[in-house]
Formats: C-alpha cells, sequence, structure tokens
C-alpha cells in the first residue's frame, strides 16, 4: 500500500514588541491546535523561557515538547509542524529573516496606542526590504467585554485593516482562565475554571481563520 503523503511542514511564528500581549499564551494553544494534525515542536526563543517553564510546569499534560533554540538542528526534522514563540525587541535583519522562514507571522496584540505604533514599525520594515505583507496576521487578545459606547478593540481591527495586514475576526477573551493553566502546565480548557473551555474555543476559532 503505497505511503500516505506528507503534511507540508507549517511554521507558525508569534512575534510581540510589548510584554502581556498573550505571546506566549498563544504560542501554547497555536501548537496544542497544530498538535492534533502531526508532531509539533515549540521552539521557545524568549528569554523569560515562559514557555519552557509552562511546558515543564505540567510534567507531559501538554501534546508537544518545548525546546529552547538550539534543538531546532537536531528536532526540526522529526516534527511535522514547528510553533516559534520568538524574543523581544527583534532587530530588523532577525524580522526579515523570521518572516521568509514562517509560513505564517502571528501578531498577539491588545488594543492600545503602544501596539499600534509597533505594528506600523513592523510594516514599514517589511515594506522597506520589499516584502509583502500576505504572511502577516493579528490576533486581538486579552479583550475585556465592552460597557461603554467605545468598543477599543473593534478600533484597533480597523486601524490595523487599513495598514493592510489580515486581522482575524476571532478575538481571545481576558480571563483568569489562562493564569491557570500556566501555573498549573495545562491548556486553558484543562482547569477548573469555568471560562477554561470558552477560552479554548477562542482559541480553536482563531485557528481555523488562519486556513492551514
Amino acid at each position: 500500500m503505497p505511503k500516505s503523503p506528507r503534511r507540508r511542514l507549517m511554521i507558525l511564528s508569534l512575534v510581540s514588541w510589548k510584554g502581556g500581549c498573550g505571546k506566549t499564551t498563544s504560542s501554547i494553544h497555536l501548537a496544542a491546535l497544530l498538535a492534533a494534525r502531526g508532531s509539533t515542536m515549540l521552539v521557545d526563543e524568549d528569554r523569560s523561557r515562559n514557555a519552557s517553564n509552562w511546558a515543564a510546569r505540567g510534567e507531559g499534560h501538554l501534546p508537544f515538547k518545548a525546546y529552547p533554540p538550539r534543538a531546532l538542528g537536531s528536532e526540526a526534522r522529526k516534527h511535522e509542524h514547528i510553533v516559534v514563540d520568538t524574543r523581544g525587541g527583534l532587530e530588523d535583519q532577525d524580522l526579515i529573516d523570521l518572516y521568509d522562514n514562517s509560513t505564517l507571522v502571528i501578531v498577539p496584540a491588545v488594543a492600545e496606542s503602544m501596539t499600534l505604533e509597533a505594528l506600523v514599525n513592523t510594516v514599514n520594515t517589511l515594506k522597506k526590504h520589499d516584502r509583502a505583507l500576505d504572511k502577516l496576521r493579528v490576533l486581538f487578545t486579552m479583550a475585556r467585554r465592552t460597557t461603554g459606547k467605545t468598543d477599543k478593540v473593534a478600533e484597533g481591527k480597523a486601524a490595523v485593516s487599513e495598514l493592510g495586514i489580515h486581522t482575524l475576526a476571532t478575538t481571545i477573551r481576558a480571563t483568569e482562565a489562562f493564569k491557570d493553566a500556566c501555573d498549573a502546565g495545562r491548556l486553558v480548557k484543562d482547569t477548573k475554571n469555568p471560562l477554561g473551555k470558552l477560552a479554548w474555543l477562542d482559541y480553536e476559532r482563531a485557528f481555523k481563520e488562519l486556513n492551514i
């Protein structure tokens, strides 16, 4: 019987120039969703090693393993998919190299001016080096229910769309369930927090939108 064709290697890189935007949380949960399709490794490039620590606390409860960057050479060929939790403060050439070697570059963002300013700088860097923006995706995270007349997330999405960047319609809600998941080394759906399963559904919807 002929062997089934091997899936195309997927490399998802997550980038953020500001802490607290959900980069590591998104890396963990997108890696878990990719792992349902095939063997997946998470490369933890962040100096804080938050993703590695998250995985270590779970002692095998996550459906993938986290590796330091030096393991790429020996481990990449053993996996079908790779998720890269990048370090903060990428230099221009590092960003270009990452962009060229990724299937998609995902930018977790919160609806605030500093995040949008960083996105403008990213777009300008890519354009300066003659790169299209077709690989770039923005995922708004840590969104709280709007109580006033102003919807900051909707405004943020509109501003990003004006930059020519594809913004996912799905928004990841803010919930303490993510902290519980991090502390336990598990996925948010596996916490005791009743909002955990809803937060997991947010990531499932976002993953479906990536169309990979």
